[in-house]
């Protein structure tokens, strides 16, 4: 789970935790690579605005490297485009799914589990 934001990756490791999944948390992008690098892992939840390695760039980077890995994207907005186009460019790189924050985490729980799919 990755966000810059301690209290969203607190918020969704609790219900990540709750839902029975063993979470791992980091604050940008470059700290889940090491993660990631260090561990085998199912599942991506990543923030797309983030300072430093952002949420697209590491969706590009796990698509090349792992391209059989879950990746699921959020977000709040940033500076640099459009909630929408956020959510398109995050889809076409290789989200399964892309939640508006603030969402209700059992969206995401269902969405990790195929439900509604």
């Amino acid at each position: 789970m990755i966000d810059d934001v301690l209290g969203v990756r607190e918020s969704i490791r609790i219900a990540l935790s709750a839902a029975g999944y063993e979470a791992e948390v980091a604050e940008n992008g470059q700290q889940a690579l090491e993660l990631l690098s260090s561990g085998s892992f199912d599942i991506v939840v990543t923030d797309i605005w983030m300072p430093g390695v952002d949420g697209i760039s590491l969706i590009k980077r796990l698509r090349s490297e792992r391209p059989h890995l879950r990746v699921f994207a959020m977000t709040g907005g940033g500076p640099r485009m459009t909630i929408e186009t956020a959510m398109s460019l995050a889809e076409v790189w290789g989200a399964e799914e892309v939640f508006v924050k603030p969402f209700d985490e059992a969206l995401l729980i269902t969405a990790i589990e195929g439900k509604g799919h």
